[in-house]
């Protein structure tokens, strides 16, 4: 079957392709931060929690921040990503119907007990592995069926497969590249964690707490270990892509190519400034590598897609009140977000 048989027509769009795709761009890069940051946390609250001496209290509480954030910046790029490749996503969420459904609800469960163990080891300082456990396998199940959809959107091909399984439960395991890629975002989100804790250590070591310079040492430790795995899982996600694809990163294409030299030259700033101890420069990269992997992962969609569509050649019916109207509302969004994230309410005891 000619997979180009099974994609919709485009509809129109409102403003010029460039214009979404930078904010398709710059809006999932704010985003993975915060989702990130709210998995890693997640994750090494468990881990930490199975350690006595560890107290938890202030890591517990900046996951339900980190997930609102996450959750409510993340409709952004969706959208976006609703108005360049809307015909995929459509289809490819629909195949999955189930899973995809079942992510809201893993991702709302999580959410709540995040502020039950926020209060709870407020309150007592209960150890709670049990809740970061649960919490840390619904964050996981969300993070799978994000991986399965994204690569259901880029391979028409595979959706044949729904004469088989009409049941909204295809999914892309098959795909050499499933595991490389999911790996490759569960170890950032650890280096994330990681690179939190150590703001927190820091925060705590210029209140003169004694113990901030070690909790900062332990989250730049994640951070640098994690972040090394994370690039040996990226080569494994490269050497796993269809050739032509792989070729186009290794100087077949001069966009992929530079971007994935400056993904390496800011992973390799990161850790070495993990390694030092030099916190600030170490965050700073980490900033600059996640704006350019999500410029790669666009790169690569398009790469991907190139057999069958190219958004350049949407056709464009222009509503300049409409798109100013949206420009408006959206940056008035997000300074809100920005000032939320800036005073939020904490409990300064804990850790």
């Amino acid at each position: 079957m000619d997979p180009s048989t099974l994609i919709p027509p485009a509809d129109a769009i409102p403003a010029a392709p460039w214009l979404f795709r930078a904010l398709l761009d710059t809006t999932f890069t704010v985003h993975l931060l915060f989702m990130n940051a709210m998995l890693g946390l997640t994750l090494l609250g468990f881990v930490r929690s199975l350690r006595p001496a560890r107290a938890l209290g202030q890591q517990a509480t900046m996951v339900p921040t980190a997930t609102a954030l996450a959750v409510n910046i993340g409709v952004a790029p969706l959208l976006f990503l609703q108005v360049l490749y809307g015909q995929f996503l459509y289809v490819s969420s629909t195949l999955m119907a189930v899973y995809w459904f079942a992510l809201v609800l893993a991702v709302m469960a999580a959410y709540g007990l995040a502020y039950r163990q926020k209060y709870a080891l407020h309150k007592n300082d209960r150890r709670g592995t049990l809740l970061w456990g649960i919490m840390s396998a619904l964050f996981l199940y969300a993070s799978l069926t994000q991986t399965t959809n994204a690569i259901l959107l880029v391979r028409p091909d595979l959706w044949s497969g729904y004469l088989g399984d009409p049941g909204g439960t295809l999914t892309a395991w098959g795909d050499p590249t499933f595991t490389p890629r999911w790996l490759h975002y569960v170890t950032a989100a650890v280096a994330l964690g990681g690179l939190c804790l150590a703001m927190i250590g820091h925060g705590r070591a210029k209140r003169h707490d004694p113990s901030g310079e070690a909790l900062k040492a332990e989250g730049l430790s994640w951070f640098g270990w994690a972040t090394l795995i994370q690039a040996l899982d990226g080569v494994w996600w490269l050497v796993s892509l269809p050739r032509p694809l792989m070729l186009a990163f290794m100087g077949g294409d001069h966009a992929a190519s530079m971007l994935l030299m400056a993904g390496l030259a800011g992973t390799g700033l990161a850790v070495a400034f993990a390694f030092k101890g030099r916190l600030m420069p170490a965050a700073a990269a980490a900033v600059f590598t996640v704006a350019v992997m999500t410029a790669m992962r666009g790169v690569l969609r398009q790469l991907y897609l190139t057999p069958f569509f190219d958004p350049s050649g949407l056709p464009v019916v222009s509503e300049p009140s409409t798109t100013a109207m949206f420009l408006g509302f959206f940056a008035v969004s997000i300074a809100v977000v920005a000032w939320a994230a800036r005073h939020p309410k904490t409990d300064p005891k804990g850790a």
